[in-house]
């Protein structure tokens, strides 16, 4: 997830994985891949996706996992 501001306004980026199930797009957003989606088209995918995101930031869902990063060296 990123965020940018332009002229006042600001935009979050979110990222999302998705594959085709049949003739549906089905996936989650990466942060929360616990909330999964699906959609007949990707503009249905991705209006689903938003609505998921609105409820975790509003507190209609709870998350209960957290993520973390892993840092090894090679």
């Amino acid at each position: 997830m990123t965020n940018s501001q332009s002229s006042g306004e600001s935009k979050i980026r979110l990222r999302y994985t998705f594959e085709m199930d049949g003739d549906f797009f089905v996936g989650y957003l990466d942060d929360y891949p616990e909330y999964p989606t699906q959609g007949e088209n990707l503009e249905d995918f991705e209006e689903n996706l938003l609505d998921i995101y609105e409820m975790i930031q509003d507190g209609t869902l709870d998350v209960h996992q957290k993520h973390g990063i892993l840092e090894i060296t090679v």
